[in-house]
């Protein structure tokens, strides 16, 4: 019953997260400017975040060399920067 009670406010809480682009329509245009590069950074952050959390323990589990997996990983930054 308790993991039922934690999981219904999980999905209220990403629920009310969702909404909150429709704040954005509330902001003054001078200031939203000034936080779109904030925002920018944060949704790529958590892009980036998303796509390692699931993409590399997955793929240390698959197998192959953990050094090697990481070695990639770090080419792909790398090469992410660059561009």
């Amino acid at each position: 019953m308790e993991i039922l009670i934690w999981i219904i406010f999980a999905g209220v809480g990403m629920s009310l997260i969702a909404w909150v682009g429709l704040l954005t329509l509330a902001i003054k245009e001078e200031l939203l400017r000034k936080l779109l590069l904030i925002f920018v950074a944060f949704s790529a952050g958590s892009l980036l975040g998303g796509a390692f959390l699931h993409l590399l323990p997955e793929s240390i589990e698959k197998g192959g060399d953990t050094l090697i997996i990481f070695i990639w990983v770090l080419i792909g930054f790398s090469l992410f920067f660059l561009m």
